[in-house]
Parts: structure tokens; sequence; C-alpha cells
């Protein structure tokens, strides 16, 4: 892969960010946060919150110019949690071992084991190799050596090297250390019996014994004897323990106070015994949903609860150092240590507690500290990193409380504002500034609550110079407050006439002045001198564009940054329509078209120079980082609302596609190259679909929200004659077809009627009135006959809603063929073609079939099947192919044959006629549903068109 900002080959001269760690949009949708450029090492880096990396950070740093990652050190797990966790001593060092899922090359069962030092959370560097599945694990000194157990296999715990690895009979099912031996506890189904085997040896150990065979087991030595013990399912019924030394069972005391636990069901146990009493950490329901709870000895008898770590993936207990230690791991990094002694919390920079994830990234902030990289994040508790050392540095001391964090600097020093609390009456909102370098609060100060209907809103911050000082600027209602950055007073306030709820602040200084933007949930941004409070020019429109396109393009603003441009002053925003726009401050009018590479809403916007030019980083909350060259001359960059059909036909003789979209565009590709060729805007309502027809396939019929179906020459761009339907209600599928030597239209949509028209000549030719809610229509010709496959429900009031069914129609009868069919969910498709001259349909299964049976994951397979008898030709399991649900079927005939294109909700697959996949997956497409697909063939080869629930178009050629 290559690695650094690459050229766009469709949109050049404009960059996308290539990197084989972090920004290889391989993650989901809305992950990624806010984003920053800081200094690393003396080198500028763009550092983002929330993009999955191979180590499993929760940021990533990459280099500015070469797209290097700046690693995390770490050793934290990411996301997942751990799948396995334990202590023990190797050596005179206390030691925690962590079994992480860690997928390698797509592969989800990979495993790799991590250590770190109990005490200090700090990583013990030491590479283990890749594990197949989950396993016990656990750490121990045996003849003066430390080592780690994961099942069968035992390893060096000071290089991670094979030491031993003996299978024996049935599973692992716990590894306890006893008499110094490391000791396997293993389960034969066969002969459903629990017996002992020495790890390093494979000796057995003692007589085997029977136990319960599908509870969860703990072992724990109680004045030397080794004991197993099975808590069974629920904590109100009576456990059984084992003394393997006495080979007889053992009178189990109480582990936890019965009355306050009642019936919680266990998931994990882990024992330990001091002086004479058990220690319990218990794992309340599947991954502790019910607490995970370190259960003590109490002073005068009975039971005390020592500490609830809430819900957990791992668990580990043992004696460290004299000290008892419990730890629990859990999702979004979490780790915590806690000293039974002590009674207390370790506290470590590593073992922070949960931190999500999150696209709006209020709780998160980067800032250069002494010239360093950092990042302040509050989970459970707040943390600082140091981007250089890729280490944890410090806490901060603002509990689990944090809305927003902004970073800014004050007197030369970095410094954080911290806003708490505020979302009830119960919790006050206080705003604080905490200097991250002395680990000092500057002020802490409770502000007045905002009135109900704003407290749940965001709430946007910001360092901004106000009146000649340092300040922190936030949202209050509807307003603006200023607040002195080093003492909390407020010294000012804006109140702002034009927005009715502002979800972005942002500063910057431009043309010798400090400005301040906010921008609205509903579009337009507002500009003021920060030195005076006055409006810097005319309010922004924004993403609520009013110039003729739908309304569905009002967006929100997400984003904002200020930037010089030739000598003109530039407000840049990024908003929740997946677009980066530019500005005329002075004249509030837009520059050049927008620009519309990414795949999700637009986090951060970080204005910079590449070669000497004006350049804006783009952060999306998917899909890589982009850089647009703020200078160079306007280039169409595709759609700035949903794609909502595809289609392929020829434009001046060469293959094309063509897009339709909610942004009121139909759009024209070159399908050899890739490329926009034409735009052209239909009107204020979406374009719902768009078809190609004619004798040449150079005919565009577009069908829109509003009810307008309208035909255009593709070579012009021009509209032919007047519109052949106008409506009142919408229309949302189209479809063509040659019958007869003539080419034919279908149009169908909200008004429950099949339309169909001759392409050239414009003559309607039927008018079938189908009996429900249209939303897909396929049109096929055989014998005579003119065929049509509509798919829709029975509500008037939604798309496909509700009833999802698909129904074949002989047009020129005007009569159904069959029964309709009751698409399963997840297989709501349908598609009509010719195999071989005859007529075939595909689609999901039919719900009210005989012989269907509801089935998970079954619900996503297709069928082929005969169109006009429904004989079954072939059948497609979905769930055998790593697919997900079905969002879009076409048959193309290519290459001599006919092929299926079906997308997906992870990709696009390419099937012959039989069903059989007769090419690699498509995987590019990162967010949820493909729901467009259309093909053709150039100079032989077959080339895709493919779009997902973003903005894009992915044109592509399968290896076939």
């Amino acid at each position: 892969m290559t690695q650094g900002w690459e050229q766009d080959g469709i949109f050049a001269p404009h960059r996308v960010l290539r990197t084989p760690l972090g920004f290889d949009e391989s993650h989901q949708s809305d992950e990624v946060g806010p984003a920053a450029l800081v200094t690393v090492a003396g080198r500028p880096a763009l550092a983002t919150f929330g993009l999955p990396t191979a180590d499993g950070s929760y940021y990533s740093v990459v280099d500015l110019e070469t797209g290097a990652r700046v690693p995390d050190r770490s050793g934290l797990h990411g996301s997942k949690g751990p799948r396995a966790a334990a202590v023990g001593m190797c050596g005179d060092r206390a030691v925690l071992a962590l079994l992480l899922q860690s997928p390698a090359d797509g592969d989800d069962g990979v495993r790799v084991l991590r250590l770190r030092d109990v005490w200090s959370g700090e990583p013990i560097d030491v590479e283990f190799p890749r594990i197949r599945r989950d396993w016990p694990i656990a750490v121990a000194t045996i003849d003066g050596r430390g080592i780690v157990a994961a099942g069968a296999t035992v390893y060096d715990a000071r290089d991670g090297s094979v030491i031993a690895q003996h299978d024996g009979t049935g599973y692992v099912k716990a590894l306890a250390e006893h008499q110094g031996r490391l000791l396997q506890v293993r389960y034969d189904v066969l002969r459903r019996a629990h017996f002992l085997q020495d790890a390093l040896t494979g000796a057995a150990v003692g007589e085997p014994f029977g136990g319960r065979e599908l509870s969860t087991i703990a072992t724990v030595v109680v004045d030397g004897h080794l004991w197993v013990v099975f808590p069974g399912r629920y904590a109100d019924r009576p456990g059984l323990a084992w003394d393997v030394t006495d080979g007889r069972e053992a009178d189990l005391p109480p582990l936890w106070d019965a009355e306050s636990v009642g019936d919680r069901p266990i998931d994990n146990l882990r024992l330990q015994a001091q002086d004479g009493d058990i220690i319990a950490l218990v794992q309340w329901g599947y991954e502790g949903r019910n607490g995970t709870e370190v259960w003590l000895p109490a002073p005068h008898g009975g039971r005390r609860l020592g500490v609830d770590f809430g819900r957990s993936s791992a668990l580990a207990l043992g004696v460290l150092d004299g000290r008892t230690a419990a730890v629990a791991g859990y999702h979004g990094r979490s780790l915590k240590v806690f000293d039974v002694e002590a009674g207390t919390l370790v506290p470590s920079p590593y073992y922070a507690g949960y931190v999500e994830s999150d696209a709006k990234g209020r709780n998160c902030s980067f800032v250069d500290v002494g010239g360093r990289g950092s990042l302040l994040v509050c989970g459970a508790t707040g943390v600082v990193w140091d981007f250089e050392s890729g280490l944890p540095v410090g806490t901060a001391p603002f509990g689990d409380g944090v809305r927003t964090i902004a970073a800014g600097v004050v007197d030369g020093r970095a410094m954080f504002a911290v806003l708490t609390g505020g979302r009830s009456d119960t919790v006050p909102t206080a705003l604080r500034v905490w200097d991250p370098q002395t680990s000092r609060t500057v002020f802490y100060r409770e502000l007045p609550a905002e009135s109900e209907r704003f407290r749940t809103w965001d709430n946007p911050m910001t360092f901004v110079e106000f009146a000649g000082q340092p300040t922190v600027a936030r949202r209050f209602n509807r307003g603006v407050e200023f607040y002195d950055a080093r003492t909390g007073v407020l010294v000012g306030s804006i109140t702002v006439e034009n927005m009715k709820r502002i979800n972005v602040l942002a500063t910057g200084r431009i043309g010798g002045r400090t400005l301040l933007a906010a921008g609205d949930a509903k579009g337009p941004v507002q500009v003021w001198d920060s030195s005076t409070g006055r409006e810097a020019g005319p309010v922004l429109p924004g993403h609520r564009i009013d110039d003729g396109l739908p309304k569905i393009n009002n967006q929100s603003v997400s984003a904002i940054a200020f930037a010089q441009v030739s000598g003109r002053q530039v407000v840049v925003t990024g908003g929740g329509d997946r677009t980066v726009r530019l500005w005329d401050l002075a004249t509030g009018e837009a520059i050049g078209t927008p620009f519309a590479g990414h795949p999700g809403e637009i986090t951060a916007l970080l204005p910079t120079h590449w070669d000497g030019q004006a350049a804006v980083i783009s952060v999306a909350s998917t899909g890589a980082p982009r850089m647009w060259m703020m200078g160079a001359p306007s280039v169409d960059t595709g759609h700035t609302g949903q794609v909502t059909a595809l289609t392929a036909g020829t434009r001046e003789g060469r293959p094309a596609f063509a897009s339709s979209s909610a942004d009121g565009t139909i759009r024209l590709w070159d399908a050899a190259t890739g490329r926009i060729v034409d735009s052209i805007a239909v009107g204020r309502a979406q374009v719902t679909a768009v078809v190609f027809g004619g004798p040449a396939r150079d005919i565009l019929i577009g069908v829109t929200e509003d009810g307008l179906v309208q035909r255009w020459d593709v070579n012009s761009g021009a509209a032919l004659g007047a519109p052949l339907h106008r409506g009142d209600k919408p229309m949302y599928a189209a479809d063509t077809v040659e019958m007869d030597g003539r080419s034919l239209v279908g149009v169908a949509g909200a008004d429950q009627t099949l339309r169909i028209w001759d392409v050239v000549t414009g003559e309607q030719v039927a008018h079938l009135p189908v009996g429900r809610f249209v939303g897909s229509v396929a049109l096929a010709a055989a014998g005579g006959r003119l065929l049509a496959f509509v798919h829709g429900g029975t509500a008037d009031d939604e798309r496909c809603a509700g009833d999802s069914v698909a129904a074949l129609w002989d047009v020129s009868a005007g009569q159904p063929i069959g029964k309709p069919i009751h698409l399963s969910e997840g297989g709501e498709v349908a598609a009509l073609g010719v195999r071989n001259g005859r007529v075939v349909r595909m689609h999901g299964l039919d719900a009210d079939a005989e012989d269907y049976s509801y089935h998970g994951p079954s619900e996503d397979d297709l069928e082929l099947r005969d169109a006009l008898t429904g004989d079954l030709i072939a059948a497609f399991k979905q769930h055998g192919h790593g697919h997900g649900r079905s969002g879009a079927v076409v048959m193309v005939e290519a290459a001599g044959r006919t092929l299926i294109v079906a997308g997906f909700a992870n990709g696009v697959a390419l099937l012959d006629n039989e069903l059989r996949e007769v090419s690699e997956h498509y995987r590019e497409h990162k967010t949820s549903m493909v729901n467009c697909v259309a093909a053709t063939e150039v100079d032989g080869d077959l080339v895709v068109a493919s779009s997902d629930d973003a903005n894009a178009v992915h044109i592509w050629r399968p290896f076939c």
C-alpha cells in the first residue's frame, strides 16, 4: 500500500491519506471523533481520536508528511475487552497477563498475550506466538522460572518462547499453581470426568472426579489443599468444592451474602485464600451485566462487599507481593486493579476505566504540552497521553461527569477547559481550567444551569481572546458566554439571533483579527470579531443551502475552520452531509463547489499548507482523511446527498454509468476511467431513480420525489420534451426493457400505479394499478408478453413500508402472475432477468411459502426461480459466505453470460447464473448497506458501479 498523502486519481489535485495502520478505511461508521495537528519529535503530525488501529489504540497519530504511524506503546486492548486475565509472580515481579482479541487478516479468531506490571500498569515488552482460540491463562514461577500458560501451552515469560505443550485428553477448563507445579484442570466429555495434569510434564495428578459439567470453575488453595470449586449457575444454589489433595468433597463456606445477592446468574468466578478466609471475585451475568464484585470476610462473620467493578469481560485474582489484587478488564480499554488490603483501586494512568469512541468527541481534546503533542481523554478517569512516548503520563481529577473538553494556550502554557455536569438539577454545571504540566486546577467555578430545553444538547467550548483577554467561550442556551481563562469570571456574552441550536464553536486568526464562529444544527454559520463582539461578516448559509436543491440537503454544520486563500479570508465548514465547503467571509458567498469525498460526517477541519499551497485536511467519522487544495480550480467531487440509484448505458459511444441522488442531481460517470463527465440539476426534489433507455441506451429517464418523470439526452444533458408525468405523489422506481423493437420504460411509486412509456417517442403504452406502494420495479419481455416485477409495501406513507411484497405482473393482460411473495427481512430485494431464454426472478425467501420456517441466519438468503413457474433454480446461502443482509441486486449480460451483481451489508458479490461466486467479494464499502449496483462491459471486461448509504459511487473491476 502507498503510504502518505496520495493524489486522488479521480479528483486531482486533492489528496487522500494512505497508511497501512490506522487510516485504512477498515473501521465502521461513526467511530472517528475530533482531530488536530500536533508536534511529535519536532515534526508536524495528524492526531485523531476513535480510529481503530492494529494495536487497539483509541487514538491514531501519523507523521503529517510521510504518513508513518507514531505507535501507541501502552499495550492496552482496544474497543473489545480482554478474553481472559491472570495475575501471578514472575520471580520478584507482580505480572498481569491478558489474552486479547487481535484480528489478523480479517480473522477474528486470533488471540495475543500481553503482559504488564500489576502495580504500575506499565507494559512488559514480550512477544508471544499468536493463539487460535480462547483459553484460560495463568502466570506463575515454577522452579525459579517465570512462566505464562494459555490452555495446554506454557511459555517462558522472559521471551515468549514455548516451553511445553501437552494436549492430553479432554480440554483445559482452568489452570492452578500448587506445590511448585502448574496444573491443568481438564474435562473429559466422553467420561464426564474432571482430572488434573501437570502443564510442564503432561503427567496425570491425582484421580479423576465428577464435579459439574456445565458449571464455571475456580481453584483455590485452602490450608495447603487444592480445591476445585463448581459454584453452579445461580448464586442462590449451593456450590460444590472438590478437595483434590484428599480426593473428597469439601465443605464450601459462603462466598457472598446470599440475601443481598439473591439469584443472580454466575458467569465467572475467581477465588483466593488468605489467612484462612476465601476472597471471591465473581462476575454476575454475561460480561458482568449484573456487576462484577469482590466479596470479603466481614469483621464479625458473614461476608461484605469490597468493590463492584461494574461490567467486565475477564477476571483475575491473586496474592502478589503479599497483597491480594483483583483485576477486571472490559471493553473500551477499561482495566481496573483493586488492592484488597488497602480497599482502594490501584492508581495508574493505565487503569483509567471505560473510554468510548465518540464522533462528536466532546470528552477529549488535543494540544501541544511543552512542544509535545498530547491528548486528554475522559472516561471513568481522565488520562493524559504523550504521543512521542506513546504512553499515558498522568491522570486528571474530573470524574465521569465530563461533558466537553477544550484545549488552548493561556500565558504561553497549554491548558484544558473542562465542563462537567449540568444535565440534571442534581449535578451542577461547573467549569474548570486545568494545567496538564503541573496537574493543578487554575480555577473551578459553578455556572448557572441552562433552561430545560437546552440541557441535553451538545455544549461546545473553545478558548478565544475576547475583549483583549484569554477566555473560555461556551454555548449557553441560545447564546455564547465568555469566562476569564485565569479566574473563571464571566466577562461577556453574545446573543445569537440567527441560530436555534449551536453545536459547533471554533476560533482562528486571519487578517490580523481573532475570529469566533458558531455553527448551527440547522445549517447556518455566524462569525464574530472576538475583540469587539461584532459580526465579522454576513451569516453564512453553511449546509442549509437555499439554491433550489432538496430540503434533505439542510444538514447540520459539524466542523468549522478559518484560512487565508490568495488574499481572501475564507471560512471552511464541514457538515453532516459529508461535504466540505468554502465561504468568502466578506461576502458570505460560496467559493467553488463542495468537496464531497467522505463517506461519513465531517468531524474536524485543519488548515495547513502543502507544497506552498493553502490546503485544509478534513477528517470524517469514517473513511480516510483527505486534503483539499483550496486554491485549485473547482472540480466536481460527487454527490452531496445519498445515492438513490445506479444505471449503466452509453454516453458519446462510450460505456457510462449514471447515478441519481437525494441532492437533486444526476451525475454521469465514464465507466472506463471512473471520472465524472457531467452533472444534471433536476430540481428541488430528490431524484429517487434513474435509468438508461433508447436503442443506443443514451437517453436518461429520471424520477423524483415530487412526482416528476423526465427524459434527458445523455450526450448534451438537455431535457427531451415535456415531462412524461408530473404527479402529486412521489415516484420511486424505474426500469427499461426492449420489446418488439421499442425501448420501454416503466415507472411506479406512491400512487400504486405502474406506467409504461415509449422511451423515444414519449407515448404512454400502459397504465396498470398494482395495489401497493412501489419501491422498485424490474421489467422483462418474453413470448410477446411484457412482465413487471414490482416490490413494495402495503402502507401509503412509507417507501417499501411494513409488509414487504414482490409480485409479478403480465402488463399486457393487466393481471398478476401467481401469488405475491412476502419477502423475509434481510432478503428484501427483487430482480428480473432472462437466463438462457428463460425469464427468472431473484429475491429473498418467501415468508408465506409452505416450507418456510424462521431461522435468523437464513433470513438473508436469496433465491433464483423461474419467473413464470416459480421453480427453484438455485439458492445463495449468504450466512455461509460471510455476507450480511441484501441491499441491491441486478442481472447483467457480460462476456457472453448472465451475471448477477448483489450488494449486501458488507460489500458486493458477483455471482453466475447458478448463484456461485465468481470473483473476490468487494469489501471497500465501509458503511452499513450497499443499496445500489449496476454493471457494464468495457473492452470485454466487466465494470461494476456500487454505492452505499454514504454519498460516494465506487467504480471497480472484479477479479474474475
